[in-house]
């Protein structure tokens, strides 16, 4: 039976060594250049990865022409008998290392050879075959498929197998690089405590060998001797952590030579994907500097706060004594306000009542003298009343007869109807009929905030009205001073209200007089006026007496 190469002049043997030639030009690569820019890099790995492609294919055809040549050689052997069964295991090798195309190719160049090289042709061209021939055909070409598909399943699997594999190699370095390299004392457990990995922090930095730690129970570790308390505690939370309870605690632990350390200790679960526990991860942090730190800086804080209660305690002693002595100086100087105005009134004013009814005796005597003398006469009675009235208002305005015999409401009356008289300025007094009688320095204070307050409102605020009320309740008697003047800057508003600052005698006095009887004293002010307010607790002379 003849073939199809029977009938040409070109020899197999010339046939394979030309297509082996022709594969080896087009998988062979050129040699790599050592500099190469961006662009020539990425033509070079797009020209590498066609070249992969024209090597699995070559190799394929190579593999089915080299079947073709063997079953050449064994045709004076088996004849055109079992044409297609060397090609199989060509076909194994593609579908199992070059893929389905590549053996999809060894497949269609096999059939092609067997076709024009084993099988009678009774023309050049069309040709015609026995149902053998067909079925053969058919048979293998339904084992080829079998065997592409059992192999491109099989080269999926390898695949998978060799990703894998690189993924589960990349996360182990991955792990121990992560592991090793951490900055923290790490270890892995098992779920009853048993170490079976530690790092190399927590072995070199704490001076423990691997042996030592390795197998062994996590509590009964070096780390832990000497530390009964810490043992029980990390051997009460092993179990917890097991069932995903997850531990921390600041703990002491001893290094290899003995010295003692404090640790951030934590317990962990180990979790695979789907959520179950395989192991422990018990880390630290050795925080032995941070709690030194933290102790002397807590020394430090004691010191200095012992150091802060004693400057405070001599501050307020300081202030103390400072408001007594200003209260002192302020009763010393209501006092002596209150002796000048007797002496004036007792003393000075007897001596001019008694000079008064002299010089009108003898007004009344003297007929027998010339109207010139009688005149110089009557203009020095003038003269003397105008002093004795002057000497009996400046002694009311040191100290008010009426706020000891009357109280503070007559006292106000009276000062506020002069005030009046004097200034110009209209006052609105508001005052409870049934104001009771306070002690005598709550009572002197009031007036005298008030006296200081209408003095300012004359000199400064440029204001024709003031009001002034006073209200009071069981404990506390409260006084406001209001004008619509211009008001007082935000500055100078501020030093008043906190003390700091230069502030007129007007102002400190009244402060201090409030200050001294444990009184609020506060000032607000704006553009429509000023208002100061007042607030003493109430004394009344009863309860003095009582208590």
């Amino acid at each position: 039976m003849a073939s199809r190469f029977d009938t040409i002049a070109v020899h197999p043997v010339a046939f394979f060594n030309f297509v082996a030639v022709v594969l080896q030009k087009c998988i062979t690569g050129h040699e790599p250049r050592e500099t190469l820019n961006v662009s020539e890099r990425s033509s070079i790995a797009a020209e590498n990865s066609l070249r992969g492609e024209t090597k699995r294919y070559g190799l394929a055809i190579l593999a089915a022409v080299a079947a073709l040549l063997l079953r050449s050689l064994l045709a004076p052997i088996v004849g055109n008998q079992l044409v297609y069964m060397i090609l199989w295991p060509a076909v194994v090798f593609s579908s199992w290392y070059c893929g389905v195309g590549p053996a999809i190719v060894t497949v269609i160049v096999g059939v092609v050879g067997v076709w024009f090289w084993f099988l009678p042709h009774l023309y050049p061209i069309s040709f015609q075959y026995t149902t053998n021939d067909i079925t053969n055909l058919t048979g293998f070409l339904i084992v080829s498929a079998l065997i592409i598909v059992m192999g491109d399943a099989n080269r999926r699997g390898r695949e998978r197998e060799r990703r894998s594999t690189e993924e589960t190699s990349d996360a182990t370095a991955k792990y121990q690089a992560l592991f090793q390299q951490t900055t923290v004392f790490a270890a892995v457990m098992t779920a009853d405590g048993t170490i079976i990995e530690a790092n190399r922090l927590c072995l070199d930095v704490c001076g423990y060998r691997e042996d030592e730690v390795i197998g062994k129970l996590f509590w009964d570790c070096g780390w832990w001797r000497g530390h009964l308390d810490a043992q029980a505690k990390i051997r009460a939370a092993t179990p917890l952590a097991a069932r995903g309870t997850v531990y921390r605690e600041v703990l002491p632990y001893l290094w290899a030579d003995g010295s003692e350390h404090v640790v951030d200790f934590s317990l962990h679960p180990i979790r695979d994907g789907h959520g179950k526990i395989l192991f422990l991860n018990p880390t630290g942090v050795d925080i032995t500097e941070l709690k030194a730190a933290e102790e002397s800086n807590r020394k430090l804080a004691e010191a200095l706060e012992h150091e802060v209660r004693l400057r405070t305690a001599e501050v307020e002693q300081r202030t103390r004594q400072l408001r007594d002595l200003s209260r002192r100086l302020l009763q010393a100087q209501d006092d002596e306000r209150r002796k000048i105005a007797r002496e004036l009134h007792d003393s000075a004013g007897q001596d001019l009542a008694a000079i008064r009814m002299n010089l009108d005796a003898l007004l009344r005597e003297s007929t027998a003298l010339p109207p010139s003398q009688r005149e110089r006469l009557s203009d020095s009675i003038a003269v003397l009343e105008h002093c004795n009235v002057e000497i009996r208002t400046m002694s009311y305005l040191l100290h008010p007869p009426l706020l000891d015999e009357l109280g503070l409401r007559s006292a106000l009356a009276w000062y506020l109807e002069g005030f009046s008289e004097r200034s110009g300025i209209k006052v609105d007094l508001q005052i409870p009929d049934d104001l009771p009688r306070m002690t005598e320095g709550t009572e002197t204070a009031l007036f005298r905030v008030v006296q200081q307050s209408l003095v300012n409102i004359h000199r400064h605020s440029g204001s024709h009205i003031a009001r002034i009320s006073i209200d009071y309740d069981a404990e506390q008697v409260i006084l406001r001073v209001t004008d619509e003047g211009k008001g007082i800057t935000p500055e100078i508003l501020a030093g008043i209200n906190t003390g700091i600052g230069l502030l007129g005698v007007g102002m400190a006095g009244m402060r201090e007089r409030v200050r001294g009887l444990e009184g609020e004293f506060e000032v607000s002010s704006d553009e429509n006026g000023t208002t100061l307010q007042v607030i003493l607790p109430v004394t009344r002379i009863a309860d003095a007496a009582a208590s």
